[in-house]
């Protein structure tokens, strides 16, 4: 990312990797322009650091993750990758995986686990909210124009106990709607099954070290 300066006011142009990610982003997506807008304003909400990288079909399922997130209250700078397959599912897969970066603007909060990451509550969590972020998920998706029978792709079969939850999920699905009966509800959720966490709001980090990089005062990470 190129910094400009101008007095006390520094503005960053995206790298040419970083144009190179979007680029690749919504030549996948051009056949939907709604779609093309929302990835475009994914990549200028987080500060160009939007990454997609396309791999050969090889039966995994798709992934987004977020880097730089070190504890409950410790970050180095925010990024987002995204995994996807070539598949004929390519294009629904991307935008299932970007509707998950797009909580993070949309206030939605999404939660540390001091539980071991190899732990049986660990996984289970990352299942719970995996879960849970596909009920708001699922009506930006038909909004889009998608349809919902390719909302999700191919997989195994739930477990009892991911079935479970599942179930459980769908019961309180008006209630995840919104960020505040998300945050509530995924709360208690995961308080039944003794998974401590804490509850980050990355959208106020984000915005915070936009600000401080304008000013000069967040170091620098690689593009």
């Amino acid at each position: 990312m190129t910094e400009l300066s101008n007095g006390n006011t520094k503005v960053h142009i995206p790298s040419d990797n970083q144009l190179r990610n979007l680029s690749r982003v919504t030549a996948i997506l051009c056949g939907n322009w709604r779609a093309s807008l929302l990835a475009h304003s994914l990549w200028e909400f987080h500060n160009y650091q939007l990454y997609c990288t396309v791999r050969a079909d090889d039966g995994r399922a798709n992934r987004h993750r977020i880097d730089g997130i070190t504890g409950p209250q410790t970050f180095d700078k925010i990024r987002i990758y995204v995994s996807i397959r070539k598949n004929e599912r390519q294009e629904e897969g991307l935008v299932h995986e970007l509707l998950h970066a797009n909580l993070i603007p949309l206030g939605y909060p999404r939660f540390w686990i001091h539980d071991h990451g190899e732990s049986e509550k660990f996984t289970l969590a990352g299942g719970i909210i995996n879960l849970a972020d596909h009920i708001p998920m699922l009506r930006a998706y038909l909004s889009l124009g998608y349809f919902a029978g390719r909302f999700l792709g191919p997989s195994r079969p739930l477990n009892k106990r991911e079935a479970r939850v599942d179930r459980d999920l769908q019961q309180i699905a008006d209630k995840l709607t919104t960020p505040d009966g998300y945050l509530t509800q995924i709360s208690a959720y995961l308080s039944s099954y003794n998974i401590r966490y804490e509850p980050i709001y990355l959208a106020e980090i984000v915005v915070k070290q936009r600000s401080e990089s304008a000013t000069g005062t967040t170091r620098k990470g690689p593009d």
